[in-house]
């Protein structure tokens, strides 16, 4: 295939499918293209990450690039391309300096070529490919067909990004920062099913944040609404990485316990209840600022996603009427 039909066939093959990819696809398929562009031995992709930099290789012959650790850091070598704008070639790779982990693992230090990224997040990378020893250096027209697929496999990462922050939007709540009602019932709807087709046990609570009213007539709802984000934030790094909050409507959160019967989602409903009890929240005393929860059970007080909220919704209600900053669960005989 002509080098210029080539180019246009990959990227459209990079750009196929934008909000069907995941990012290890996007990378696998630069990683792909650029050993077919440049007929090279192995590929390198160095991006920023919020850790430091990820770094993946791609050598002839293998299908799936190699994470080779992560945070990586970049050889002085490397970092001096991270900051060029212009795409770096080289006839070996031999000289000092240039050692590994500057090339490419698995293939002697032959030619390469070395392609600035720059994305939309300011973060910085680079891809590079590279031949044996004693191969051919890469032409100026690989040079400009490479660079073409750098800046086309940039924008794909870019529009991943965009998408999986829209997809965010959408299933999280702007205040809490947890999911979202419309989320919420999706997740259970998914988990009532697991747990029907394993028959295992499921639990729920159902929260709700008392005397926040006055804590909103004393300091106003902007204050209000900080602390219902500072709740939420606690009860996520108070739960498995598993579980599911969500915010349920007003002051109310719901949290999705999978796997978990009746006496284990009331220990988790006590430990969540005592840490909002004891934490200092702004402009209130410790202790002033409470919750209340009911607790309900799959398979025992329902067996419907809108059979369980009703559920503990009823004992959520039994929580608040018994005093508050309390845990029920739901009298199942007087359902």
């Amino acid at each position: 295939m002509p080098g210029r039909e080539r180019l246009l066939a990959s990227l459209v093959e990079l750009a196929a499918r934008p909000g069907g990819r995941s990012r290890p696809e996007v990378l696998t398929t630069t990683l792909t293209l650029a050993l077919e562009l440049g007929e090279a031995d192995g590929a390198v992709l160095v991006l920023g990450a919020p850790r430091g930099f990820e770094r993946s290789v791609l050598r002839r012959g293998q299908r799936t690039p190699e994470p080779l650790g992560e945070p990586y850091t970049p050889v002085p070598f490397e970092t001096s391309v991270l900051r060029a704008l212009e795409p770096r070639a080289h006839a070996g790779l031999a000289s000092p300096g240039l050692a590994p982990p500057t090339s490419c693992p698995g293939v002697s230090h032959g030619p390469a070529l070395f392609l600035p990224l720059q994305l939309l997040d300011q973060s910085r990378g680079f891809l590079a490919v590279h031949r044996h020893e004693s191969a051919e250096r890469f032409t100026g027209r690989e040079a400009r067909a490479l660079a073409t697929l750098a800046a086309w496999g940039a924008l794909s990462l870019d529009n991943l990004r965009l998408a999986e922050n829209l997809e965010r939007l959408a299933v999280t709540d702007d205040l809490t920062q947890v999911y979202n009602y419309r989320y919420l019932k999706a997740a259970l709807r998914r988990e009532v099913k697991r747990a029907t087709r394993f028959r295992q046990p499921l639990s729920i609570l159902m929260v709700d944040v008392d005397n926040l009213k006055t804590y909103n007539d004393r300091n106003g709802h902007i204050r209000g609404s900080h602390l219902l984000r500072e709740i939420a934030q606690l009860f996520a790094s108070q739960v498995r990485s598993w579980d599911l909050v969500a915010k349920y409507g007003g002051d109310e959160f719901t949290v999705i316990l999978p796997q978990t019967d009746r006496i284990g989602a009331a220990s988790v409903g006590e430990r969540l209840r005592a840490e909002v009890a004891a934490h200092q929240f702004p402009l209130a005393e410790r202790g002033a600022i409470t919750v209340s929860m009911g607790i309900s059970n799959y398979p025992d007080d329902a067996d419907s996603v809108q059979g369980l909220i009703e559920a503990a919704d009823r004992s959520l209600y039994l929580a608040k009427r018994n005093g508050r900053n309390r845990v029920e669960g739901i009298d199942r005989q007087a359902a």
